[in-house]
């Protein structure tokens, strides 16, 4: 049996750890992360190891060298150009001539490799993955198996919405060598994303084998410093490599440990290190080879690497430091600082928490360091929700914030990429779209300043002025003081998921361009798109004559210009029945008497429609003759009438949770239905695609930007002489419910897997969440991306069964996250 170490690994998460090294070569315990693993495969009798390499490849040669002195045999393959996991296997391939084990040397584990190796070989398997469950799966990829163990399905690093199972791929696999068959030479390949999907298309035996041994990856600065916690836990078996001289007390050669120190376990102290008297090291620190704690220096939950210096007095809280560190008397650090690599802190010189400073940077004596030197401040892992986003105004989204978020934007672009950017009219969105700005240009970026616009507008200045992306913020509608800012690409819709997961790497990394003095370019100010966009709107206008009356509610002053301005262009009787503009930033409940005045002016003053337009003028309400609030799944089952009805042929795209009149609608007009995840940017993807269906740009407005949508329904109404009342009369009766109940963050992955497993055998669904589907309906369990809730959606035959079938699904989701969090 052989192995294979992927050790190409560049950890830029873990920055500033990594700048002077590769990933492998982080230290846990005080050596690499790699030797950890070399010891592993070497305790089952792998000695023949591949090392794959990719950045700064000569570190780890120069550490490890052949493998003889770790009793082991090291053959070294270095890419040229990443290959990817797979790619990379590929280039050991002469190497590779019995089955091998796959592992990563920058993952911390103690997996019992004999009973792996042994689920191998009974299972007749071309490749096993090695499976772990996890409290937090989506920056994992998930997996599926039957009941022998067999892979059915998995998906790489999904979101909350897509999470099936709580159990994931640890990235270590045991390999026949004819699965390098399936990989090009020379070329990207990935073991996830591109050799596990044909396996499982052509049904080749491929299992995962559940460990519940320990398994870390170290993706991440949080991971890396509570994996130190678990060691001194004793929840991993590794070797420490020091003498426990008291429980819990781990103590190298040649250390020093004055009498008067104060020593709290569990700790862990490297050789020849030296602790002064009056020190006082408090649990979980670990501290490595040959540093020097000088009287009254304080350390407590951190972790010191090799060579620091604390001076006098000098203290150190739930902080990390890389080699060669020197702190001067009465310097500090707090929690969840990083200093890099030789970085000097002067007297009395402090480093504020969440701070990292790269390596050999100097501060001088009596200075507090409240940002990340060199770019700014704290980061925050996850920046997008549902969609965009969203924060509290001055709180979570500040100029300092924003400037960084567009100096993000603008570098995943070329240099001098036109951007475009506007904001609602509000004075505290104007003061952080300027702050965008400044961070776009600090790029390079070309910024077009649409000005004060709603989403819409800027939608179509970025297809008109053919931009490369855009950003537009906007009051949320969440609450007083609370923003959403959406980020769009170059067809003027959200960007994806994928996009968003490029921007939230760059933004945490701070790994920003910035462009010479000379090439910093002045803003191209477009004050009057608005109009543009309201002509553009008319010209697509069919019917000659619209003699409707519509009532309108419309909040902000800026959708109401629009309005006014389209619906005159129109030639239509219009009236707007809010006596007074209020605030973007309104209570939410006042939705609810704005809906009860619109339905009451419709009946009563004999309009043909009423119109409810969000701050945003994104989506709508509508209200018909009889009084009925025509929202949600109504709303979408109206536009896709319409739609269909429009031209036989046409196509529709909803989400999955959206009712099933749809596809009834459908087939009585000859229309087709695409289904998709739930989030927006899924569904305007969809929309907007390259191989996007015959006119469904059409049906992109109607979803996604309501003046627009509005005039194309009473067009519509006035082309075929129909009313309002009529078309909805003709949409089946829809019973669907929908709740929220209370679910853990650490319970959902578990939650989704165990409804698989006890549904096995129906009809599942499992594009998002799982959709159990059923002869009188269906139920949708849907993790949320923002809160520790799942979504429970049903739909039924009746609105008693749909409530029965709610009930059951809300009940069965307590149960099993009330279990998860019991056992815990």
């Amino acid at each position: 049996m052989k192995a294979v170490i992927m050790a190409g690994g560049e950890g830029s998460r873990l920055r500033p750890l990594t700048c002077n090294r590769p990933k492998p070569m982080v230290p846990i315990a005080n050596r690499p992360v790699m030797e950890h693993i070399i010891e592993l495969l070497k305790k089952y009798g792998i000695n023949d190891i591949a090392v794959t390499l990719q950045y700064m490849p000569e570190i780890i040669k120069d550490y490890f060298g052949d493998g003889s002195e770790f009793g082991v045999n090291l053959k070294y393959f270095t890419e040229e150009v990443p290959l990817g996991t797979a790619g990379s296997v590929k280039n050991a391939e002469k190497f590779l001539n019995e089955p091998f084990v796959v592992i990563s040397g920058d993952a911390l584990t103690d997996i019992d490799l004999e009973k792996a190796l042994a689920f191998h070989r009974d299972r007749g398997a071309v490749a096993t993955l090695v499976l772990k469950r996890v409290e937090c799966p989506i920056e994992y990829g998930v997996v599926v198996t039957d009941q022998t163990g067999k892979i059915t399905r998995f998906l790489e690093k999904p979101s909350w919405g897509e999470v099936f199972s709580d159990t994931v791929n640890t990235g270590i696999y045991v390999l026949n060598p004819e699965i390098l068959e399936y990989i090009e030479p020379n070329r990207m390949f990935d073991f996830s994303k591109d050799v596990f999907p044909v396996l499982l298309k052509e049904g080749r035996p491929m299992f995962g084998f559940v460990t519940g041994d320990y398994w870390c990856d170290i993706g991440d600065l949080e991971a890396y410093a509570g994996v130190h916690n678990d060691i001194l836990d004793r929840k991993v078996k590794i070797n420490i490599n020091a003498k426990e001289i008291r429980q819990g007390v781990w103590v190298g050669e040649g250390a020093v440990i004055s009498r008067e120190a104060g020593i709290k376990p569990p700790v862990f102290i490297g050789k020849n290190t030296v602790i002064a008297e009056n020190c006082n090291i408090g649990s979980y620190t670990v501290i490595g080879d040959n540093n020097h704690l000088s009287k009254g220096s304080s350390v407590k939950r951190s972790i010191l690497w090799k060579g620091c210096t604390l001076k006098e007095n000098s203290q150190i809280r739930g902080s990390l430091l890389c080699n060669r560190v020197r702190m001067n008397t009465r310097a500090s650090a707090f929690e969840g600082a990083v200093i890099g690599d030789s970085c000097i802190l002067g007297k009395c010189a402090s480093v504020k928490p969440g701070v990292k400073l790269w390596p050999e940077k100097r501060v001088e004596a009596d200075t507090d360091v409240c940002s990340n030197l060199v770019w700014g401040s704290k980061f925050t892992k996850n920046l997008f929700g549902n969609r965009g986003i969203l924060g509290e105004i001055n709180v979570d989204i500040t100029p300092e914030f924003v400037s960084r978020l567009g100096a993000t934007y603008g570098s995943i672009f070329s240099k001098s990429s036109k951007i475009g950017v506007s904001c609602d009219d509000a004075d505290a969105l104007k003061m952080l779209k300027n702050s965008l700005i400044s961070g776009l240009l600090s790029t390079g970026a070309e910024v077009y300043d649409i000005g004060t616009a709603i989403l819409p507008v800027i939608r179509s200045a970025i297809k008109f002025y053919g931009l490369r992306g855009g950003v537009h913020i906007s009051a949320s509608g969440q609450g007083q003081d609370m923003l959403v800012i959406d980020i769009l690409n170059s067809y003027g819709s959200n960007i994806d998921r994928g996009e968003e997961r490029k921007i939230e790497n760059t933004f945490i990394r701070e790994d920003f361009v910035r462009c010479p003095v000379n090439e910093i370019k002045p803003e191209v100010k477009i004050p009057d798109h608005c109009i543009f966009y309201s002509q553009s709107i008319l010209n697509g206008v069919k019917a000659r004559e619209h003699n409707f009356k519509v009532a309108i509610i419309a909040k902000s002053q800026l959708v109401k210009t629009i309005v006014e301005r389209t619906l005159e262009g129109l030639k239509c009787n219009y009236a707007f029945i809010n006596p007074r503009l209020e605030s973007n930033y309104r209570k939410k409940e006042s939705l609810f008497s704005d809906i009860k005045t619109l339905t009451t002016t419709v009946r009563q003053g004999k309009f043909d429609v009423g119109v409810y337009l969000d701050n945003s003028s994104e989506k709508m309400m509508l209200v018909d003759t009889k009084g009925r609030v025509i929202s949600d799944d109504l709303f979408m089952a109206l536009i896709s009438l319409i739609h269909l009805k429009s031209e036989k042929g046409n196509t529709v795209v909803v989400p999955l949770n959206t009712s099933n009149v749809i596809e009834k609608i459908a087939v009585e007009h000859e229309g087709r239905v695409i289904r998709t995840k739930t989030s927006t940017q899924e569904l305007m993807k969809k929309m907007v695609c390259d191989e996007n269906p015959k006119n469904i740009t059409d049906f992109f407005t109607m979803n996604f930007d309501a003046v627009a949508g509005l005039v194309k329904i009473i067009d519509f109404m006035a082309q075929n002489e129909i009313r309002l009342e009529e078309m909805v009369d003709m949409i089946p009766d829809i019973h669907i419910l929908k709740k929220e109940v209370k679910c853990p963050w650490s319970s959902k992955g578990k939650v989704i897997r165990a409804i698989i497993e006890e549904n096995d055998g129906d009809s599942l669904e499992t594009t998002e969440g799982v959709k159990i589907l059923g002869d009188k309906g269906w139920v949708l369990i849907l993790p949320d991306a923002e809160k520790p809730v799942c979504k429970v959606i049903s739909e039924g035959y009746s609105e008693e069964y749909a409530n029965e079938l709610t009930d059951i699904y809300v009940n069965k989701v307590k149960t099993i996250s009330q279990d998860n969090v019991s056992s815990s």
